[in-house]
């Protein structure tokens, strides 16, 4: 195989709108893992669901979480790269949010902290696999810094959250809006593009030998940093302009025809 590292998103590239790994995925990461190639999982999602997954599709390689601000081994395994939010731009973040009066979130270790309970919450750090943690203020918090800070409210919140965080923290941290109502805020030095750079340092690949498969804007960093990017499904115009390739036909198994097509033009 010409390609040595693949790394895929998660939601909205390999799962279903209902959460679950689409129809011949497994497959097609098992074709990938037969022809010698490393494959990883590269998503906003917290560490302990991304493991999940990775068990479910067969992947060993480190996995790259939260937006890229992890890199760690499967299994609860040693972990390799970290870019959390400074203590100083953390407690900027969380007291511009707080400005808004909305609810969020600081994840510490794991764990998700939070200033008021709410009965979603706990759905949401089930989900995750997490441990919910009550605290009176997220400006102290006892564990160190966060490796994100996420906000939930109103998209019109929402929208005003982000232009203030923009507008105070500038090029120190990256947002991303990961839908109408939720947004997250990790350090500037994090991102998939980057934490795809360093893995496939790690492990010795070439940046022209690797690739990144997404649908969304916060996949945009490793689609151009990568040798070759795949965009799949009904993707926004800035997407698709970050790809080499675009595979829409309107159907849930764009991620299996894009593995398909990449192991046809990889032995060629």
């Amino acid at each position: 195989m010409l390609y040595r590292l693949v790394a895929i998103d998660l939601d909205g590239t390999v799962l279903g709108k209902d959460g679950a790994i689409i129809a011949g995925a497994r497959g097609a990461v098992q074709s990938l893992l037969a022809r010698g190639v490393a494959v990883t999982l590269a998503t906003g999602r917290m560490y302990q669901p991304s493991n999940r997954f990775a068990a479910e599709l067969n992947i060993s390689a480190p996995l790259i979480c939260y937006q890229g601000a992890l890199i760690r081994e499967p299994g609860d395994g040693d972990v390799l790269w970290h870019k959390p939010l400074p203590l100083p731009l953390a407690r900027t973040v969380i007291s511009e949010i707080r400005k808004e009066g909305v609810h969020q979130y600081a994840y510490v270790d794991g764990s998700i902290c939070v200033e008021e309970r709410r009965e979603d919450d706990l759905r949401y750090a089930g989900n995750n696999g997490a441990t919910l943690h009550l605290v009176a203020d997220l400006t102290l918090l006892p564990d160190g810094p966060p490796t994100e800070i996420a906000a939930r409210g109103t998209p019109e919140e929402i929208d005003r959250v982000l232009a203030r965080i923009r507008t105070c923290c500038g090029l120190e941290v990256i947002v991303n809006k990961v839908h109408s109502s939720f947004c997250e805020i990790a350090d500037a030095g994090s991102g998939k593009g980057n934490a795809l750079e360093f893995l496939a340092r790690r492990l010795g690949v070439p940046q022209s030998r690797t690739v990144a498969i997404g649908d969304s804007p916060n996949d945009v960093s490793m689609l151009k940093w990568a040798g070759l990017g795949i965009v799949v499904g009904d993707a926004s115009g800035e997407v698709r302009a970050a790809a080499d390739w675009v595979i829409d036909n309107g159907a849930q198994d764009d991620f299996c025809e894009a593995i398909a097509r990449l192991l046809q033009s990889g032995e060629n």
